[in-house]
């Protein structure tokens, strides 16, 4: 089968996309840049849903598989890329006398307060009305190497004390091989009539309950968990949605707190294909190793913005004059060291504060790791007796240096698995 994958490059379109060239069919893959895997059998193109008529449609395409997603607390622009876009994908596809198979999300259609959720419902209601062979697939919580939701999970795991939004609502998880396997099933064994397909997991855990399955994977025992008061969960939530957070936000706080479940008989009776528990493939990830380091990467970030902010709050305030001195000791004096001093102390604030945000974290964290080494080198030249004080103040900027070398390593690889 010539099969167009669009969202390829992400989490699940990035499986989907070995499993399909591995069963031998023809992958038109496409993302955002036009570039991916390099894989037997695979052509990629460049595709971006916002522009979709600047998009050249390869010839004798069987099937379109829509795997494009958005983690997002934008409705708008859950809407433009979920909606309207998907929309506009499905209607040129279905014009082709495309089959269509349309990834979505295991309660759509059903929570219409979830932003994410209800733009998924509309590309699937679109898909199965234009008049052309179509299958909706509704996975619940995909997990795997490379999932945003995988990685956050994997990052609480190895707490002694774990923090969750809710522990008594249930959810039915899947390993991505799973999904992808479930996908060549349907390949294989298309159903006669256009149908909505739940993609669940054989068992219904809570969230402490999943996380147990991770740590038995790892090594470790089960865990301890605390459900937090709402009191707390609800203001940080709204903060969330401000700056962008994934993890917490009010779109996922109303999804901790609610049951999502779905029956996997459907699935076995469209292409006789069942979903395997989730402890029989957690095998090779997670990595105990890998745990650790998304563990402590939020504690060295928070470790960083504690010392920028704290450096800045010193610039501005106790140690103003300490700074007017030291700028006297490199022969600048009046209101040029004080214009120093200040502009300072302000861009290790701003730079401290830039951590927060997830669209400014790269280029921020490139920016402290310029401005440490700018620091250490005028200081080296000019003032190198600091180098010799009692608590070596400037050879600690080397280990703030690597520290922030790794959470950008860090930052930039969880970015590309998004």
């Amino acid at each position: 089968m010539r099969i167009l994958l669009v969202g390829a490059s992400g989490f699940i379109g990035g499986h989907l996309l070995h499993a399909l060239t591995l069963a031998g069919h023809a992958v038109c893959a496409t993302s955002r840049s036009g570039q991916g895997a390099a894989l037997p059998g695979v052509e990629w193109l460049r595709l971006d849903l916002r522009d979709l008529d600047a998009f050249e449609w390869p010839e004798a395409l069987d099937l379109l598989i829509n795997a494009t997603g958005l983690l997002s607390t934008d409705a708008d622009a859950l809407r433009a890329l979920q909606d309207q876009a998907s929309c506009a994908l499905l209607r040129a596809a279905a014009a082709r006398g495309m089959r269509l198979l349309q990834l979505s999300a295991l309660g759509a259609g059903e929570q219409e307060d979830v932003p994410f959720l209800a733009s998924k419902a509309v590309a699937d209601r679109c898909a199965l009305q234009l008049g052309v062979p179509a299958l909706v697939l509704r996975p619940s919580l995909v997990l795997g190497e490379g999932g945003a939701s995988s990685a956050w999970l994997q990052r609480l795991s190895p707490w002694p004390l774990i923090p969750l939004l809710d522990t008594g609502a249930r959810l039915q998880p899947l390993h991505v091989d799973d999904l992808c396997a479930a996908v060549l099933a349907l390949l294989r064994q298309w159903p006669a009539e256009n149908a909505v397909v739940p993609l669940v997991g054989p068992q219904a855990l809570t969230q402490g309950e999943l996380i147990d399955r991770l740590r038995v994977a790892q090594g470790w025992p089960a865990g301890r968990y605390l459900r937090l008061p709402t009191g707390l969960t609800a203001p940080l939530a709204r903060l969330g949605d401000r700056l962008g957070w994934r993890a917490l936000n009010s779109q996922t706080l109303r999804l901790a707190g609610r049951d999502n479940l779905g029956a996997g008989e459907p699935l076995v009776r469209a292409c006789g294909y069942r979903v395997a528990p989730l402890d029989a493939r957690l095998r090779g990830w997670p990595a105990s190793a890998r745990t650790v380091e998304l563990a402590l990467a939020p504690l060295l970030l928070a470790a960083l913005v504690l010392v920028w902010l704290g450096t800045a709050l010193v610039c501005l305030g106790p140690g103003f004059d300490w700074g007017l001195r030291i700028m006297a000791e490199m022969g600048v004096q009046g209101w040029p060291a004080r214009l120093a001093v200040v502009g300072g102390g302000l861009l290790d604030g701003l730079l401290g504060l830039a951590l927060l945000w997830r669209r400014s974290r790269v280029a921020a964290l490139r920016a402290q790791i310029a401005l440490m080494l700018v620091y250490t080198v005028l200081i080296s030249l000019w003032l190198p007796h600091y180098w010799f004080d009692p608590y070596m103040a400037v050879g600690k900027n080397l280990v703030l240096v690597v520290a922030s070398l790794w959470l950008l390593w860090l930052e930039k690889a969880q970015g590309s698995a998004r």
